[in-house]
């Protein structure tokens, strides 16, 4: 039997399968693609057989996990589904991936074995980053099963694929203690520093940094007493700051209830549109109101520290403060959690995606003020000669 030349092709109908088949060669190898109507494969036949003559047939069967990555990163930008910023971040993550080395082979071929070698790699890299990797990897061999390619992913079978812990201890949230946001608000206070409107609005609404500074005079509602989020800054393809068209995710869309403080600076901010721009009309960068941030921190003696380094042969210690503006969101939230707000009240101020979110990112403040409570019970208790 002589061999088939590429593009032949039969379609018929598979009484065991209940499906259309439709059959045609590739590069010497008999290759079949499926559908419920005879049209449908039709159509996919002759898209096939389109691509073959104009060599762009792709062989599913040696598509590899660094093709796919490439294939999914391309359709949610096409799609323009997640913004610039989130494509970077997982450009980033898909670049870990590329270094495996499962990466080049065939993801048909790849097993449990391989995937959990690769990952052992990992145990320098936080244990929040080595979940990224994971799941960006296991969403590859879900669309490696979507396109027909593979009928199981491994990491959907129970104890097949192990996630490493890192060999790095987790970062705790870090919020300020009463007596530090004290000294913080009086140096605030103290000295006429740099965009010292946009930190108290941080630490009195705990919003996003780039929420606050993609804020318009249209979204206050004085009447109401409601500050409307509806967008943040990001970073195009090239790291510059942009004005995004949405808030971090879909929960970052929300209303926040105004403080006497947070109002009276709004009131007096005269800006016509955008409420916080650098003097030269651009958005301010994160970065800027970071190193301001830390500035007036390292002013009030919170929490300094001694940076050696050497210059021109000699030793130099410079006196920095080790803070970063999240803290003043994480703060916010602690000083809620300690008022006794309730996790769904305070995941939707924050704008979290779901209350896991919350209450796993404040999982040691809600215990200690759970403890603090039930402490109260026992005393009442003990008073009443109750125990």
């Amino acid at each position: 039997m002589g061999r088939r030349s590429n593009g032949e092709g039969t379609i018929y109908y598979s009484e065991r399968l209940k499906k259309w088949v439709g059959q045609f060669t590739a590069n010497s190898k008999r290759k079949s693609i499926y559908g419920n109507t005879k049209r449908e494969v039709i159509e996919k036949m002759h898209k096939n057989l389109v691509n073959l003559q104009e060599n762009k047939f792709i062989d599913k069967s040696r598509l590899t996990i660094s093709a796919i990555l490439d294939l999914m990163l391309q359709e949610e930008e096409k799609a323009n589904r997640v913004s610039e910023n989130t494509l970077l971040r997982k450009e980033a993550t898909a670049k870990i991936i590329k270094k495996m080395y499962i990466a080049e082979m065939p993801i048909q071929k790849v097993t449990a074995v391989q995937i959990n070698t690769c990952l052992l790699d990992l145990v320098n890299y936080s244990n929040s980053y080595i979940s990224k990797i994971c799941m960006l990897l296991n969403n590859v061999f879900n669309k490696a099963m979507l396109l027909n390619i593979i009928n199981l992913n491994p990491f959907t079978i129970k104890g097949n694929i192990v996630k490493p812990k890192s060999n790095n201890a987790d970062k705790k949230v870090e919020a300020f203690t009463i007596e530090e946001q004290k000294k913080f608000l009086q140096q605030l206070k103290n000295k006429d520093y740099m965009y010292k409107d946009v930190f108290y609005i941080l630490i009195e609404t705990g919003m996003r940094v780039g929420e606050v500074l993609a804020l318009k005079r249209e979204d206050i509602d004085f009447k109401n007493n409601i500050i409307h989020v509806k967008r943040t800054l990001t970073r195009d393809r090239k790291d510059f700051v942009k004005l995004g068209d949405r808030t971090k995710t879909y929960a970052g869309i929300r209303d926040i209830p105004m403080s006497a403080v947070v109002k009276n600076i709004l009131k007096n901010n005269n800006n016509i549109n955008f409420l916080f721009l650098m003097q030269n009309g651009k958005f301010i960068p994160a970065t800027t109101i970071n190193g301001h941030f830390k500035r007036i921190c390292k002013d009030a003696h919170i929490r300094e520290c001694i940076y050696e380094f050497q210059r021109n042969g000699r030793t130099i210690h410079l006196k920095l403060s080790k803070v970063n503006t999240h803290m003043l969101r994480h703060t916010y939230a602690t000083r809620c959690i300690e008022a006794g707000i309730s996790p769904v009240v305070l995941q939707r101020i924050l704008g979290h995606k779901d209350i896991e979110t919350t209450l796993n990112t404040y999982t040691s403040v809600f215990n200690k003020f759970k403890e603090e409570e039930i402490e109260k019970v026992n005393t009442y208790l003990e008073a009443m000669q109750l125990h």
